[in-house]
């Protein structure tokens, strides 16, 4: 706990004043990613096992996003190694999440899959209160609330059961809720939010290599698929270099400025994006009650943003 608590560290330079407002705007861009991210991730399946293609993800983008902080920025490089030790709870919290929700999609639908996951909006702020003294007030209810209603229209709540793969998807949300939280505790902390992503890629790599030896070990697979598509390998590679690094990225820097209720909102707008590819490419469509759930899910997400905006500002 006491990673948690600590409020020291090198403190952040910034050389142009980060505004409220492009932190929305750039969260607002990590979920449109992360909202094609499932539609890649389907492609990067059929020839990838989940641990694999998760795996090769984390590593690719690991690797990658080292080289270009080192290119392009060798002074702070140097001077960025703390921030692995405050991105390390938020890495561990990301793997486990990835892990979850994508072993989740063997025994559920993609549907009650991002319902459940959608869950730790609600989450965030009971967690904050039980674990790290937060208050909960009204409006973070009642717009967690509304947000999870938009869901279940969105997702079609009448479908759900909770089995195997909802409940493996409820751990998902669950570590996802710390995750965001961890971010939105240490990432302020962060000598560079480029490298604390970079660290917390790495950190979700080594939580899932004990799963990626039993996967590999008990159903007699091999780290790289013995037959595998074009399509699959550049879903993988846009998986590693558009999400794990461009979109976590926009969320760390956008999480220093933020509130984390406002940060796990915006967060909710993956899944309208998600129905979008999904129906452009995978062919699936949107019934009228899905297309309300979307737009309570844009109007929660508004009225967050109006009411936790600081007050004071000028932009």
């Amino acid at each position: 706990m006491a990673l948690i608590n600590q409020a020291y560290g090198p403190k952040r330079l910034t050389k142009v004043p980060y505004t409220y407002r492009q932190a929305v705007l750039e969260l607002f861009t990590a979920g449109l990613i992360w909202g094609g991210s499932f539609t890649l991730m389907r492609w990067g399946l059929e020839s990838f096992s989940a641990t694999t293609l998760i795996f090769w993800r984390f590593l690719i983008a690991f690797i990658l996003g080292e080289a270009l902080h080192y290119i392009f920025n060798k002074k702070l490089f140097r001077q960025s190694w703390y921030d692995a030790r405050l991105a390390m709870l938020a890495g561990f919290f990301l793997g486990l999440s990835l892990f979850f929700q994508t072993y989740g999609l063997y025994f559920t639908t993609a549907t009650n899959s991002g319902f459940i996951t959608s869950l730790y909006v609600v989450l965030i702020p009971i967690i904050g209160a039980l674990f790290f003294k937060t208050t909960i007030k009204a409006h973070h209810i009642v717009l967690s609330l509304m947000a999870f209603c938009g869901m279940g229209f969105l997702l079609d709540l009448q479908s759900l059961y909770l089995q195997k793969g909802e409940v493996l998807t409820l751990g998902a949300a669950l570590t996802a809720a710390f995750q965001i939280i961890f971010i939105g505790k240490n990432a302020v902390h962060a000598r560079s939010a480029f490298r604390f992503n970079n660290y917390q890629t790495f950190w979700s790599l080594l939580t899932i290599l004990p799963f990626l030896v039993f996967d590999i070990r008990s159903n007699d697979l091999s780290l790289w698929p013995q037959q595998v598509s074009l399509a699959s390998v550049l879903s993988m590679l846009s998986l590693a270099i558009v999400v794990s690094i461009g979109a976590f990225y926009l969320q760390v820097r956008a999480q220093r400025v933020l509130s984390t209720t406002t940060s796990s909102m915006l967060c909710l707008l993956e899944a309208p994006f998600a129905f979008i590819f999904a129906a452009y490419f995978l062919q699936e469509r949107l019934g009228p009650i899905q297309f309300l759930g979307a737009a309570i899910i844009l109007l929660s997400c508004t009225l967050s943003i109006f009411i936790d905006r600081p007050k004071n500002r000028r932009s």
